[in-house]
């Protein structure tokens, strides 16, 4: 069976999943409709496996310009990468962004960090570029001449340095054992979603029951000491599109 295969390869990092990774059905995502919706910042060096459903922070404080992990501030975002499956027949549940599967080098192709130098190729405002006015050469010492007009506030495209312009840029390299930058969603209170990407028992999964983020970004039945404020509803006992078992759940705080 289709499903034996996929329990052979490709192991979820949440109890409650049956097989293959952790899916979500969006039902109501207001990031959807707001645009909250963030995909600039790689994924952590030392994350390996982000499913559909977990939670990081998207800590854009965090060295090298910014990161997707667990230990940042602020609230914890929802990852929800678009599916790419290139095979046909294969099922929703055999995706995940697997840190081996991507092998992105290039952040940006400008490196803020190391901006491109100014030059000058000729210097006609009577002083050169360490800001001397004239030269000595042997006992004769020549000024410079000043061929630029004076400065007229009327013309907003006035240059005294006319050949004056910016040399070679860099591009910004990933930061060093990254390779992928996940698509995360902020979420509001209302939202909700089916998902089986959760650290629980299915006995514990009642209608009522209260899910929190755990410290991998799973939900789980426990909060704990970096879940935060916010907290989810378990709403409907469900399913997902292939038949696995998952809840429905709204946020409530």
């Amino acid at each position: 069976m289709l499903s034996d295969f996929i329990k052979k390869n490709y192991h979820s990092q949440a109890s409650f999943v049956e097989y293959g990774y952790g899916q979500v059905e969006p039902n109501h995502l207001s990031a959807q409709r707001t645009g909250q919706i963030y995909a600039q910042l790689p994924a952590n060096k030392d994350i390996d496996v982000l499913e559909q459903g977990q939670f990081v922070k998207y800590d854009y404080a965090a060295a090298n310009g910014g990161e997707v992990n667990f230990e940042g501030l602020g609230e914890w975002m929802l990852v929800y990468n678009e599916i790419k499956l290139y095979r046909e027949g294969q099922m929703d549940c055999e995706f995940a962004m697997v840190k081996d599967n991507y092998q992105a080098r290039i952040y940006s192709p400008y490196d803020w960090e190391q901006p491109e130098a100014d030059k000058q190729a000729v210097f006609l405002n009577g002083k050169d570029d360490q800001g001397n006015t004239s030269i000595t050469l042997g006992s004769n010492t020549y000024a410079f001449d000043d061929v630029t007009g004076p400065v007229d506030p009327y013309e907003i495209h006035y240059n005294e340095d006319p050949m004056h312009f910016l040399g070679r840029y860099k591009v910004r390299k990933m930061p060093e054992g990254t390779t992928m930058v996940p698509r995360v969603f902020k979420t509001n209170v209302g939202d909700i979603f089916t998902t089986n990407t959760i650290n629980a028992d299915a006995e514990d999964l009642i209608l009522g029951a209260a899910l929190y983020v755990g410290d991998d970004g799973i939900l789980t039945t426990t909060k704990g000491d970096n879940s935060g404020d916010m907290v989810w509803q378990v709403v409907r006992v469900y399913t997902l599109p292939d038949n696995q078992p998952a809840v429905k759940i709204m946020r409530i705080a």
